[in-house]
């Protein structure tokens, strides 16, 4: 059953070939994005049920232009924006959060293999990565992609394009895409 209506599913493999180009840029594991949503039924607690979410760091592109450094803020807000969801997937009890270590950083833009192997070390079930595109003054898109540990397979996919550059833009966009993945979640169990 395809999570998106229409689509088809991709392989881990797929995306990062597809998005090589961005990922080099934005030094992110992989372009494919960030939040949860299962295809099996759940239990009612997925983290009783040892459902753990590896959560890879999220990526930022900048193609905008503009003549003011803003890499801080943008850094600060993903990192927000990583915190809030993988915080409230925890708590929702969706997912058992595992954090990326050194090791599965190093391998995760260059080796889909090493990557799945490395997660499936850190006891982790699913993928969840994701990035930021920047693509002018006003208008920014989020990509959010969780991925089978076993096989690299998406499970959960959605491109949103969100309007400000403000940590209150940020943050809508962050509930929103939360929303998304609660709700997935939740036609799931």
């Amino acid at each position: 059953m395809s999570l998106i209506a229409g689509t088809r599913r991709r392989s881990l493999k797929y995306w990062i070939g597809r998005h090589r180009g961005q990922l080099r840029q934005t030094g992110v594991a992989m372009l494919v994005l960030l939040a949860a949503a299962l295809v099996h039924p759940v239990p009612a607690r997925a983290s009783e049920a040892g459902k753990a979410l590896l959560a890879l760091p999220f990526g930022y592109l900048d193609t905008s232009g503009e003549a003011s450094d803003q890499k801080e803020a943008h850094a600060d807000r993903l990192k927000a924006m990583s915190t809030r969801l993988t915080d409230r997937l925890q708590a929702g009890g969706f997912y058992r959060i595992v954090p990326a270590t050194p090791g599965i950083i190093a391998c995760a833009g260059n080796d889909q293999n090493c990557l799945l192997g490395e997660a499936r070390k850190a006891g982790a079930n699913f993928i969840l990565t994701g990035a930021v595109h920047k693509t002018s003054t006003l208008i920014s898109a989020i990509w959010v992609g969780v991925f089978d540990a076993k096989d690299g397979k998406r499970i959960f996919f959605r491109q949103i394009s969100f309007r400000g550059d403000t940590n209150e833009a940020w943050q809508h966009a962050t509930d929103f895409v939360l929303g998304q993945l609660q709700e997935e979640a939740r036609q799931a169990r």
